[in-house]
Formats: C-alpha cells, structure tokens, sequence
C-alpha cells in the first residue's frame, strides 16, 4: 500500500475548519470600488476647513506675527497662532506636546499658524495673507556634524522626553540614557556589551569594517494624514481621525488638554495606509482648533504638507567592525549607530541597537547607538522602525566576509543564527524563534535555486551569454522584528438570530478583522458568516492597544478567542442545565449545541439568542469578555533572497525575482499574510533602489512630492515569491506571532548584496542609484 503523502493546506483541512484557511477580505470590495468611507469624506455642519502656514526656513527665530489682512479676507472665520490656543500641557521637547511654537522653528515646514474657513480654497488663499518675520539661524542637517562639540545646537535642552510611542512599535526592557546637562545634539545614547571585544577580533581569520548610510524615508501612504475634531459645549470631545491608535490618542489628549478621557471620544477612521506613520500627529492641532472656534474643524494635509511635517522614517549611518574564523563562526561585531532623530527626539536608535547584534550568536558585542537632533522633521516609525538600517550592515558584513573564507552565504548564517534561548545584545532570551528554519526555506526557493544554476552555467561558459554590461547577482539577507507588547481585550455576543458580534478596539490596517472572524468562528464552530466584526470607537469598544509592532493579532487576536471561548462557555452551561448533562458531554457545531449519543437533544443557537434577548426573556444576555497581558514577544523573522541585473554603463539595478521566507507561527489567514510578505517586500525594494528624501544644506526638502520621490511602480517589481514558515509562538492565538513588519526589513540589504555579487563592487550607501553604482565601479 502506497504511504499517503500529507500537505500542510490538507493538514490544515482535518485539524481546524475556520483558521488556516485564506479568505478574503470583507472590506476589499468597498476600498476598490470607491464605496469605503475615509475621513476626508465625512461632512459635518458648520464645519470649518483648516489650512496650516509652515515655515520656510528650517531653523529661525518667529519675531512677529502679523494676522490682520488673513482675518479681514471674505470667507475666513479664524486665523490662530500660538497666542490664540487654549491652555495646554506644552512640552516643547515632544513633537506631540506642542501645536504652534511660539518663538522658535525647528524644521521647515513646521505649522505655525492656521486659517479657518468654510470654503478650504478660502483658507488657503489668505495664508499668503499671513506676514510673519523671522530671524533666520544657521540650520543643523547633518547629523554626523552635530554630534561635534563645536556644532551648533539644534534646539534648546531637552526635558520630559516621553518615548510611549515608540514603546508601541518593540517592547523590550531596556532604557536609553537621556540627554545629560551639558548642552548637545545628542538627544541620547546607549552601549551593549557582551564579552571581550578585542579578544574577539583577535581570534579572527577575517576581520571587516565598513561604513554604511541609508536615507531618510517616507511612509508613502495613499491618504494624507486626516482628522475632524468637534468640541461641544457640554465639554465633550469628538475626533475623527485617520489613525492606527485610538486609544493611545484619547489618553494623550486627555492629558495634554486636560479632559477627562470619558469625555473624549475618538473614532477610527478607515485607514488608507499607514505603516507606522499614523499613531498621533495632527489630532491635537485640529482638537485645539476646534476648542477656539466651537465648530467642527477638518485638517487633510496635502501630499506636500504630509512630506514636508509628518514622521518619515530616519536616515541613519551605521560603522561597523566585524570579525570570522575561518570555519564561519562569528567572533566579534562592533557597531556605532547613529540615527538622525530631526528636530525633537523619538528615532529607533534602540531596535537597532538590538538586531545590529541580535540576529547571530556572538561571543563578543560592542554595540553604541546615538540618537542625533537636526533641524529636519522629527522621525517616526515606518515598518519595523530602524531595522532595515543596522540590517543594512550587518548583512552586508556577513556577506563580505563569507566570500573572503572561501564559505557559503547560506551556510554561514545557519551555523550563527540565534535561537531560543539565545541572548539579545541586552541580555534578554530569545523565546520560541524560527530564523533557522526561514534560512532553510530560502535555500528551496526557486530564486536561490537560480543561483546555483548560473552558477554552474559560469563555470562552464564564462558569463553564461550575458551581455558584457549587464552583470546578474543573486544573494540574500536576513532580518527580524521583536515587536510590542500591550494588553487587549474584545466581546462575543450572541444576538437573537444565533449570528454574533465580535466587537474590538483596534484599528483594523491589515485586515485582522478578518483574523478575529475566523478565530471566533473556529472556536464556536460555525461558518465565517455567522460571525461579524466590529471595530468600535473609544467609548464603545473594550481598550485595546497601537495597530502597530505588528502585535494585533498576537494579542487582540488572543482577547478575542478568550471571549469566544467564554461565550461558548456560556452556552454550553445553559444547554448542560436544561439537558441534565455535563458540559463536557455536548458538541457545538453550526448553530447547534447537542447531547452526544442523543440526536433529538439540541439547542440551537437561535433558539438560545430568543431566550436571552427577547421580551421577558428567561435568561440573561449571552455576552462573553475576554482580556489579556502580553508579557511575552513573539519576535518575527525573514529571509530573502534577491536576483539581480545591473547595467554596469548605466549604473541602473534591476530587480528580476525575489523571495522572501517568513516565520508567521500560525498564519490564521494565509492570504493575508502573503499579502503583508509581498508589501513589505516591495517596501524594502523601494527603500533598496529610489526612495530617499533629499534635502539641501538650509534644511528645506527638495522632493516633496510623488514625482521626484520616486516609489517603486509594478514595473519596477518583480514576481514575488512569498513563503511561509510556521513555528508556534508560545503565547499568540493557535501559535501566531508577528507578520507585519519583518517583511521589510532584508531587502536593502539583499539587493546590495547581489549588486556586489553581479559586479564585484560594493555599495556603502542606500538607496542604491545608478550614481551610486557608477560610483563603486570607479566610473565617476
């Protein structure tokens, strides 16, 4: 008899009839056809449009602000400076904790002052109207230059620095060290040590050192960011808002204006895009706007608005030291991250710092990291904030140094990858991981499989028939994300029909509503339509934490299935007391509770939401709760692999395949999360070929626009190959861990190791342009 051969799709089929299975999202069809509603097309009465002046230099001293001519143009309800604002906790030292500044500006573009009117062409007509005199200062851009003692100071000493937000995207327990007394640049610094750092170079076949630069870069999200704020005269506060944190909005609200947070309720808006650029930005301007003119206030930044006075991702220059034996174990790595932080602090100086030495096992660390202030616009979160730059050199260095042994890229980092219980450059153990198991699967994909075969065919035919100048590469990198940590709650409810509510807090970026579906469903045991499920806003839906860290599913995810459960629970009780049995002697399937052995003994789910929802109903509301702690990470990783073409008389790369293996746990929705791998794939192509935000030597961005930002277009990507690897997180829901972010992580990275690969020249710098590549070659 032959033996059955099981796949993991038929694997899945006999195991779990909900979870496991691709499904479509609900919401698709509404994004593609127009119908979903965002916050640009919600209509308010009386509402007034807002239109922000920003500055034109980057580092200047506000003298006068003259208003009258603005507030005298036809159709202007309002012009507002900071003298005009309502108290506030002002903290000058968060970009958060102030509207308009009041003497100084620190970044080009930085709103100082507002126009309200019911016309938005109106508003934007009388910001020319607006005179206000300057004293312009010598800017600060360079953050290399501004960690010098000499330099000048980028903004007055900080004080207070709240780092909340950033603890949303990596919650590990480790602190940076703050700015000291002494006046600097250096918003703050830290130092991981582990072992004798010369001690490990000294053991070394082959030491490397390299210096590694890649830019800043912007979140290009399809909708601007948006917000509508409506202050009501019983004191209540109503924001609509494009946001990825609701709640972690309502709280600083609350704190900042001094509103209790019941009395503030802010709703999600459908999120067209976000990728870490969307925690907390405009919310309080708008907010404080509204509270000046007692009438709903809308505020939707222009593309130029969003990429001049948003939170781009930091530019960032990593030196690095690294030392082999010639048998591939790692012997030492030494790193100096510097992360240009703009003009108030909150760059990913600390995750860096920890996968700059997290991804392989060594002995011997000396890891700084230095958080620089510039007169740039403050950074904050794309992605896997600050990964994709200590990814950049420590994958390079790997690389570089297997090829001087003599040794397999591949095989060298199995022999170093981290494991569970290995430490973080903090200390911490790693929990449950698989970045073995995604280097093992990258090797079977069809892209490392090419590598092989050229080069077997060079072996036998030179260039394997290439055209001179074009030269193919293909190599790899690996990279990671430890993710966040918050709690989460959700609530099942049975309505009287026997369908069911799922109602949670998050802000559903990703399609984890769709998750929850299924992860109800597979606990109650009923098809996917019986289910739905609700994000509510602040004052309706039980807390829940950021939409951020790629933790949404691995925790709310968790809430919800602890409140499924709790609903099942329930019924189970009630069915057990009117059939004289034991729980534990029933089955749930498809709407049906019955007594096994005893077919004519069931309870339908109708029957059981008759019985606790209609007129004097014999039974209580069926509402199951669930909330959850995270304490735990579920730390995700990926391996890609990236084949390359590069003209060496032109410099240009193109991409020809590429792949990526990525440890999910469990991928509750297969679909879903081939989808994340593909995007942030496409993401790191991006920030691996074009996408850079360049400024002049004044501070003031030179592409603040789509068409000299160049994004990558489906011309510019090839067919991706996604796979998923599954190693069971300890704590997620049926094993999942985070999928979001580690996707975006290798791919500068692994294009800049097959650059070198193709034409035997390296590429210190990112993106990697045809000038940068005409550079490494020596032909500029």
């Amino acid at each position: 008899m032959a033996q059955e051969t099981i796949t993991r799709e038929q694997e899945r089929e006999r195991e779990y009839r909900n979870v496991g299975k691709p499904v479509q999202r609900p919401d698709g069809a509404g994004k593609v056809t127009g119908e979903t509603v965002y916050a640009d097309d919600i209509q308010l009465p009386r509402m007034l449009h807002a239109k922000m002046l920003g500055s034109p230099y980057a580092h200047a001293r506000i003298t006068a602000i003259d208003t009258v001519a603005a507030r005298q143009h036809p159709g202007v309800e309002a012009v507002i400076t900071a003298a005009d604002l309502p108290d506030y906790k002002l903290n000058a030292s968060n970009r958060r904790g102030i509207i308009f500044p009041q003497d100084e500006v620190l970044f080009h573009g930085q709103p100082v002052a507002a126009v309200l009117a019911s016309d938005p062409h109106v508003a934007e007509e009388a910001l020319g109207l607006i005179n206000v005199s300057y004293e312009a200062l010598a800017p600060v851009v360079d953050p290399i230059e501004a960690m010098k003692e000499d330099s000048p100071l980028v903004r007055s000493a900080l004080h207070d620095v709240d780092r909340s937000e950033e603890r949303g995207h990596v919650t590990v327990d480790v602190a940076e060290k703050e700015q000291s007394d002494k006046p600097s640049n250096i918003a703050s610094d830290m130092n991981f040590k582990r072992g004798d750092i010369e001690a490990g170079f000294a053991e070394a076949d082959c030491i490397i050192e390299g210096t590694w630069r890649s830019g800043m870069v912007h979140q290009s999200y399809i909708e601007p960011h948006s917000t509508i704020a409506d202050y009501e005269a019983s004191g209540e506060l109503t924001v609509w808002t494009s946001t990825q944190a609701p709640f972690y909005i309502r709280d600083e609200l609350a704190q900042t204006l001094g509103i209790p947070e019941n009395r503030i309720r802010v709703i999600a808006t459908e999120v067209g895009g976000g990728f870490g650029g969307k925690i907390y930005l405009t919310e309080l301007l708008v907010a404080a706007l509204a509270m000046v003119v007692r009438r709903p206030v809308k505020y939707i930044m222009s593309r130029r608005e969003d990429m001049l006075a948003a939170t781009p991702a930091p530019f960032a220059q990593v030196e690095m030291k690294t030392g082999m034996k010639r048998d591939g174990t790692l012997t030492a790595v030494q790193a100096k991250l510097v992360y240009d932080s703009g003009a108030f602090p909150g760059a990913p100086m600390l995750p860096g710092c920890l996968l700059a030495g997290g991804y392989y096992k060594c002995d011997n660390l000396d890891i700084k990291g230095y958080e620089v202030l510039t007169n740039k616009v403050s950074v904050g979160a794309l992605r896997a904030p600050g990964a994709h730059n200590a990814t950049f050199a420590i994958e390079s260095h790997m690389d570089m140094m297997a090829k001087q042994l003599g040794l397999d890229p591949l095989e060298v980092r199995l022999k170093n990858a981290v494991e569970e219980g290995d430490p973080l450059p903090s200390g911490q153990p790693y929990p449950r991981i698989g970045l073995k198991e995604c280097l093992e699967a990258i090797g079977n994909s069809e892209v490392w499989k090419r590598r092989a075969d050229s080069a077997r065919s060079l072996d036998t035919s030179g260039r394997a028939g290439q055209d001179a100048s074009r030269r193919r590469g293909i190599a790899l990198a690996a990279g990671g994300w430890m993710g966040g940590l918050q709690p989460a709650s959700a609530i099942c409810v049975l309505n009287s029909d026997g369908t069911v509510n799922v109602t949670v807090g998050s802000a559903d970026i990703t399609g984890t509503n769709t998750s929850f579906q299924q992860i109800a469903a597979e606990v109650l045991n009923v098809p996917l339509d019986m289910v739905s499920v609700t994000t509510g806003d602040t004052k309706t839906a039980p807390y829940a934490g950021m939409s951020a860290g790629s933790k949404t599913t691995y925790t709310v995810g968790r809430a919800v299935k602890l409140a499924a459960e709790d609903m099942r629970r329930q019924m189970l009780e009630i069915a057990a007391r009117r059939f004289e049995a034991k729980p534990e002697d029933l089955e749930v399937a498809d709407g049906v509770i019955r007594l096994n052995g005893a077919e004519e003994k069931n309870l339908t789910f109708a029957r059981l939401g008759k019985l606790s929802t209609n007129f004097a109903a014999p039974l209580p509301a069926i509402l199951g709760s669930g909330a959850i702690t995270a304490r735990k990470m579920a730390p995700g990783f990926t391996v890609q692999a990236a084949d390359v073409e590069v003209d060496t008389e032109t410099g240009e790369v193109t991409v020809l395949g590429f792949a990526l293996a990525q440890d999910c746990g469990f991928a509750i929705n297969p679909m879903s999360v081939e989808g994340q791998m593909q995007g942030g794939a496409s993401q790191g192509i991006g920030i691996a070929l074009s996408e850079e935000m360049l400024y002049d030597s004044e501070g003031r961005l030179l592409n603040a626009n789509l068409l000299d930002y160049r994004l990558p277009t489906t011309r510019d990507l090839p067919p991706i190959e996604a796979i998923i690897v599954e190693v069971p997180s300890e704590e997620g829901p049926y094993g999942a861990r985070i999928v979001g972010e580690p996707s975006i992580v290798a791919g500068l990275a692994a294009v800049g190791n097959a650059v070198a690969e193709a034409t035997g020249a390296r590429v210190y710098e990112g993106p990697i342009t045809p000038e940068r590549v005409l550079r490494a070659l020596g032909k500029i």
